[in-house]
């Protein structure tokens, strides 16, 4: 028996026929449209002027005065300091100079603002009232031990940082810049805008509070800088990233804080210099009619943990309607540093002396 051989093209024409009465039988696809109601409504377009009165505003007055620069920062959302805009200036022209080169200067509060107790980083807080609550101005100082320019810079760029932007050079902030006239000197005004970093919950240095104690027993924070031994009568108190140990002492209505905190002495010259800590510290109190010789007597030498220190007693004026007193020590060690402080009640803080002095003489560095 023979065989043929098929072609390609005669393959190809057979499964062709073979199949189509298949492919003819199928059904044909139709194309069917519907009509799904919309669940949720397009969101409505952006209005420029809400979101501008989201954004947060940092605005600062920065003075030098001798190898010191004083800052004046208000910040807020734009409507209320829009509102407060004028008496913040009007505030500014009021600075004077201080009665020493790196003394504080004194102001005039315009009516209705309220100035709360310093701080270890404020040398004072305003508080400004607004329809809307309240505005804060933080006064405070650091060491001008740079360039101008250099100085400047840094200190923008780390505002920009707190609002989320992204750093500038030197010649685009000095165009954000702009003089204005105190009574103590040129100042340096500058405005800057964002959206400022919320803390998120957990956060360690939000609100964190030292866990209970036992008087008299020793102590370390959590960092574990030093060791020390807890006064009676002293509670826990707020710490933050540079507190490493903080107290409240309270009697009846009269209250004073005690913190510990430590700063790099590469942070300039001024930070380890007792006498202008001390001046600074005397004005805090109202103690601004000590000349340097005075204030020198009130320095005693001090031993904290095997180290060298210095400890100061300002008691401010009884005649004053909230009379103030602080108590503080410094002293260099390991690079750093470290000012125990207590600050509040003057008849409180004075009757805490032997305390201060045993929390002193406990203290031990890691």
């Amino acid at each position: 028996m023979s065989h043929k051989a098929f072609s390609a093209p005669i393959v190809f024409f057979l499964i062709v026929c073979a199949l189509g009465p298949m492919i003819g039988c199928q059904p044909r696809e139709e194309i069917t449209s519907y009509t799904v109601p919309r669940e949720r409504s397009l969101r409505p377009p952006v209005s420029q002027a809400e979101l501008a009165n989201q954004m947060d505003h940092i605005l600062v007055a920065i003075l030098p005065a001798g190898d010191q620069a004083w800052f004046f920062k208000m910040t807020g959302k734009a409507p209320a300091l829009n509102r407060q805009r004028g008496e913040f200036s009007k505030f500014l022209a009021t600075l004077k100079a201080g009665s020493s080169a790196n003394a504080i200067p004194s102001w005039q509060l315009p009516t209705g603002w309220k100035e709360e107790e310093a701080s270890e980083m404020r040398v004072a807080t305003l508080v400004v009232p607004d329809e809307q609550g309240v505005l804060e101005i933080a006064v405070s100082s650091l060491p001008l031990t740079e360039d101008w320019q250099d100085f400047l810079t840094r200190n923008v760029n780390r505002w920009l940082g707190q609002l989320n932007q992204s750093p500038l050079d030197g010649a685009t902030i000095n165009k954000l810049t702009e003089k204005i006239s105190t009574s103590a000197g040129a100042a340096t005004l500058i405005e800057l805008v964002g959206f400022k970093r919320q803390q998120p919950p957990g956060d360690p240095h939000a609100g964190l509070s030292m866990p209970p104690v036992t008087p008299g027993a020793s102590q370390q924070p959590t960092s574990k800088p030093l060791a020390y031994d807890t006064p009676d009568g002293w509670q826990p108190g707020r710490l933050s990233a540079m507190r490493k140990a903080a107290f409240n002492i309270v009697e009846g209505e009269r209250k004073a804080e005690f913190t510990v905190i430590d700063l790099p002495t590469a942070g300039g010259a001024q930070i380890s210099d007792v006498q202008a800590n001390v001046l600074r510290w005397a004005g805090q109190v109202g103690l601004t009619d000590l000349d340097d010789a005075a204030l020198g007597k009130l320095v005693k030498e001090i031993t904290i943990s095997g180290v060298s220190g210095s400890f100061v007693a300002l008691l401010g004026p009884k005649q004053e309607e909230s009379p103030t007193g602080m108590l503080a020590a410094m002293v260099v060690h390991d690079g750093k540093v470290w000012f125990f402080k207590m600050f509040g009640d003057r008849a409180l803080v004075e009757s805490q002396q032997d305390a201060f002095q045993q929390f002193l003489e406990s203290v031990q560095f890691q």
